[in-house]
């Protein structure tokens, strides 16, 4: 180290002599923890189609990016450059004069930028007073330099899917790409990563932002340690997402998985999405059972309980229970198609059109009505009544002990809505198994079916995986603003518009990608005599090719062509769906098989019940779900809590099977022993009555084809020159940028042509500029500023 500081001392240069101290000083401070890597690699973006002007970074035109010069003077078609030279040489520059034509300008990172939006195209397909969704074709370093000045500490959500490093050439550092050859791969990953990250944080919100990076194998732990050095302020966690169930050998091992980093600002929250994405997929209902007033089984006639004959008032136009009407005596018949007390009457009557009686009697009734717990049904043509359901007393039960919630009051219907309590707030857990977070159905499939072709675009994620973790976080701010910066093939916008549509949000979502062409056809277009800015490349780069056609399609729900999109959205809602149980006649078994006869001696008795049981044991091992253990002896049926199938053994002690079957939703397999189809049917029709279809959530769908009620702009990132701004001849360029920043709301203004106005305030927007200081007083007092004040809109000066 010593000799280290003899030889600065002999640097003549103290410029030099001091930056190379505070370099070395960098270098060999001690750190506790972290990485180490070089963060000095430069980042150089070239400009293809800018002309260089003085002052301008540039290097030749087919060279490499680290040969950099400035240009002195422009003398005619030539350039006058300079650098400075190699450490140690006497000489303070070496100059060049090239034509133009073979110069290329390159913006240094880090440097001061004057960025402006060119527009390019546009999708209107929602409402105006909804924020546009805004895709900006550029490199995203510079982009994030100018969204910090537009949304600095507003950003709700940073969803960013970053090169993985993998060594297969899937990403380029100086316009080259970094393959496992590259001995500073990771040092270039890390540089490359950190200066973003550092961007990016600028513009989450900082009590609430959250970030997320998906990431495998290749780079999680250095992103790891990256971001506990980025994002020392955040909570982190990292889930694993399941995005290809076959696997992918590597190495010794298949692997399935991708990883997530969320990285929590202090009073950030996770929200449930009544589903934590790694418990069994399809479940029972999440709303307990509702029970059909209407008795069924044993003593189930009018006769055998009186007083549990009345009529039901429904008002049909609200589709709501009343109360419970008056006793109908014995000897009365009901008149099903008049009206009682003004109100529609529902009557118990029985599919086979006997009279029946309710499972409630009038008073109870009457009760659980006020409470909200009776509901009415749909109108039964064949019976001329409707059917009506209530909390049986087991559900009420669940109510006061805290497992079932009321979680809505529909005053309209007067009656609850209901949920399980574990349903409802099912925590999100750190691993993710869902089927449709395969990224080869869902994500590579899906692209190739949105935009009718194969893309050069490698590995899309799944839709799904990213609207969970997007959801998950902004699932309760239904006007939150997301960025992605390396967007890709534009699944986020995909995932944001999905969950809008879900309930009906107006969150912004932000894109941000380079026009990168793929290797493959970078070659073939090379071999053409084309080169980067030409149209013919420009065209195959993954903003024009991929990113923006799905995000257009996506929108309209159709393509150039106007052929629909086909197929469904899995939007993230569940919805209830009645699915039939399921009834299995057991015909190769006699009911007389499962009897003792009478007249056993005491001994013969012990041998043939045992044999009952072996054979009642084989029976049940046929059976998927029922353990053997659930016979026992002298066991005429099974219908156990715990169990998804029940067996009747003998149809004499069918109603007592059926009152052990009554709220035994779960059970969907039901195994009858009978001694003929007639009998069979009829014991299948009364556990039909008794329990109903079974309630399942099912994913609910949405046709591609329906579009997204929303509104997209796309815009190129270009670079001013710094004199044309400093003069204000830039307004034109720079009003896009005012328009993002004013929240995108509206229409794109446009200036109009002639000469600046004093002051631009368009109609519709909410934003006025002030363009001459002079003119403030006629700025503020004017008709338009005097009318948007008057109704409440929004304004602002510049």
């Amino acid at each position: 180290m010593a000799a280290f500081h003899d030889l600065l001392q002999q640097i003549d240069d103290p410029a030099l002599r001091e930056r190379l101290a505070r370099e070395w000083d960098a270098a060999t401070r001690h750190k506790k923890f972290g990485l180490v890597y070089e963060r000095h690699l430069p980042e150089l973006l070239p400009l293809y189609n800018a002309s260089p002007r003085r002052g301008d970074l540039v290097v030749k035109r087919g060279g490499t990016l680290t040969e950099v010069w400035r240009v002195r003077k422009i003398e005619g078609e030539t350039a006058v450059l300079s650098r400075p030279r190699q450490t140690g040489e006497r000489s303070p520059c070496e100059r060049l004069t090239l034509p133009l034509d073979e110069l290329l300008i390159v913006k240094q990172f880090g440097e001061p930028i004057f960025p402006s939006l060119t527009p390019v195209d546009a999708v209107r397909n929602g409402p105006d007073n909804a924020p546009w969704h805004v895709l900006i074709e550029a490199d995203n370093y510079h982009a994030l330099q100018m969204l910090e000045y537009l949304y600095a500490g507003r950003v709700d959500c940073i969803y960013i899917d970053p090169p993985y490093n993998t060594g297969a050439k899937d990403w380029k550092y100086n316009n080259n790409y970094v393959d496992a050859n590259d001995s500073w791969r990771h040092s270039k990953w890390l540089s490359f990563m950190e200066k973003r990250l550092r961007l990016a944080k600028r513009l989450l919100k900082p009590e609430t932002g959250v970030l997320i990076v998906t990431i495998d194998e290749h780079e999680v732990h250095h992103l790891g340690v990256l971001l506990e050095e980025c994002f020392s302020d955040t909570q982190r966690q990292m889930v694993s997402i399941v995005i290809n169930p076959k696997g992918v050998t590597q190495g010794r091992l298949s692997r399935v998985e991708e990883y997530a980093v969320f990285c929590f600002k202090k009073n950030a929250e996770v929200f449930s999405l009544s589903d934590d994405l790694l418990s069994r997929e399809e479940g029972p209902s999440r709303s307990p059972r509702w029970k059909g007033l209407l008795r069924s089984g044993a003593e189930a006639r009018r006769q055998d309980r009186e007083k549990m004959f009345f009529p039901v008032l429904i008002d049909k136009k609200r589709g709501a229970v009343v109360k419970a009407g008056d006793v109908l005596p014995i000897g009365e018949e009901p008149r099903l198609d008049e009206p009682v007390q003004g109100y529609a009457a529902a009557w118990p009557i029985r599919k086979d059109g006997t009279l029946g009686r309710w499972g409630v009697g009038r008073e109870t009734l009457n009760k659980l009505i006020e409470a909200g717990f009776v509901s009415a049904g749909r109108y039964d043509k064949v019976r001329r009544t409707w059917g009506i359901s209530y909390l049986s007393e087991k559900a009420r039960q669940q109510i006061e002990a805290g497992s079932i919630e009321i979680v809505e009051y529909d005053e309209n219907r007067n009656s609850v809505v209901v949920e399980y309590v574990e349903a409802r707030r099912r925590q999100i857990k750190t691993v993710w198994h869902r089927s449709l977070h395969d990224a080869g159905a869902y994500g590579s499939d899906l692209l190739r079916s949105i935009l009718g072709r194969a893309s050069s675009f490698t590995f899309p994620k799944s839709l799904y995986s990213t609207k969970d973790a997007i959801a998950a976080v902004v699932q309760n701010n239904s006007k939150a603003i997301v960025l992605d910066f390396f967007a890709g093939s534009g699944t986020t916008l995909n995932s944001v518009n999905l969950i809008n549509a879900r309930d009906g949000g107006q969150r912004q979502c932000i894109l941000v990608t380079n026009n990168e062409v793929a290797e493959g056809d970078a070659r073939t277009l090379q071999e053409d005599g084309f080169e980067p800015g030409d149209d013919a490349w420009e065209a195959l780069g993954i903003c024009r090719s991929v990113t923006w056609p799905r995000s257009k399609l996506t929108l309209l729900g159709r393509r150039d062509d106007g052929s629909p999109l086909t197929g469904d959205y899995f939007i993230g809602r569940t919805v209830e769906r009645e699915k039939p149980r399921r009834f299995r006649h057991l015909a190769f078994a006699t009911p007389d098989e499962f009897r003792l006869p009478e007249g056993l001696d005491d001994k013969t008795r012990v041998k043939v019940a045992k044999e009952i049981v072996k054979k009642q044991k084989a029976l049940v091992n046929l059976i998927d779900g029922l353990p053997q253990n659930a016979v026992t002896e002298g066991c005429r049926f099974i219908a156990r809590e715990d169990d998804k199938a029940a067996v009747l053994f003998d149809p004499e002690a069918a109603e007592d099977w059926l009152t052990a079957l009554d709220e035994q939703d779960q059970i969907t397999d039901f195994f009858i022993v009978a001694a003929s189809d007639k009998q069979f049917y009829a014991i299948k029709q009364q556990v039909e009555e008794l329990l109903g279809p079974q309630l399942v959530q099912e994913a609910d769908k949405r046709p591609i084809a329906e579009g997204f009620a929303a509104n997209l702009a796309y815009f190129k990132l270009d670079f001013l020159d710094k004199d044309r701004v400093e003069v204000g001849a830039a307004f034109q360029e720079i009003l896009p940028l005012l328009w993002l920043k004013a929240g995108a709301i509206g229409p794109r203004p446009e200036l109009p042509s002639g000469p600046l106005p004093d002051w631009f305030a368009p109609d519709g927007a909410t934003f006025a500029v002030l363009l001459h200081e002079a003119r403030i007083k006629g700025f503020l007092w004017g008709e338009w500023f005097a009318r948007r004040s008057h109704d409440g809109s929004s304004a602002g000066t510049n």
